[in-house]
C-alpha cells in the first residue's frame, strides 16, 4: 500500500494548500514515522532533523512549517474528518506538532491496514455521536478509489 496516497488525500480532504513548505514536510514525515514509530520519542533531534537533511534547510524551518500545516488543519472545515482523526468534539486546544504527527500516523496506519483486508470497509459512523456520517463516508468513498 502506498502512504504517501493516504496521506495526501487526508490533507487534502483537510484543505490544506499543496504550496505550503510544510506539506511536503508532514507527508516525508509521516512517511519516515511509519517506517519507525520511534521517531516520535525525539521528535526535533530526529525527525525535523532527517526531514530538514531531506529538503536541504534546518530544523527550525521543518518545525515552522508543520506549524503552519497544523494551523491549517485545525482551522479546516472539515469537522467530521477532525472528529475521527483527532478524536475529539472539542477543537478549542490546537495539538502540538508532535500530538498531529502521532494522530495522523495512527490513522494512516489504520486506514493502510483497513486497505489490505479484501472487502474491508470503514463504516461511516461516526466516533462521536454514532450514527451516520455522510461526508465522512464520501470521504472513504474517495480514498479508496484512489488508492487503487
Amino acid at each position: 500500500m502506498n502512504y504517501e496516497k493516504i496521506i495526501v488525500s487526508t490533507l487534502d480532504s483537510f484543505g490544506v494548500n499543496r504550496s505550503y513548505i510544510g506539506y511536503n514536510y508532514v507527508v516525508y514525515g509521516l512517511i519516515l514515522i511509519l517506517e519507525d514509530r520511534e521517531r516520535l520519542e525525539c521528535i526535533t533531534k530526529s525527525l525535523y532533523v532527517d526531514i530538514a537533511k531531506h529538503f536541504h534547510t534546518n530544523w527550525s524551518c521543518v518545525e515552522k512549517n508543520i506549524r503552519t500545516v497544523v494551523n491549517s488543519v485545525w482551522d479546516s472545515h472539515n469537522t467530521e474528518l477532525l472528529e475521527v482523526v483527532f478524536n475529539k468534539s472539542n477543537r478549542d486546544k490546537k495539538p502540538t506538532s508532535k500530538e498531529f504527527l502521532t494522530y495522523l500516523h495512527d490513522y494512516v496506519a489504520q486506514m493502510n491496514d483497513s486497505a489490505k483486508i479484501p472487502g474491508s470497509y470503514f463504516p461511516p459512523i461516526c466516533p462521536i455521536s454514532n450514527q451516520y456520517c455522510e461526508s465522512l463516508g464520501l470521504f472513504y468513498i474517495r480514498l479508496s478509489k484512489i488508492l487503487r
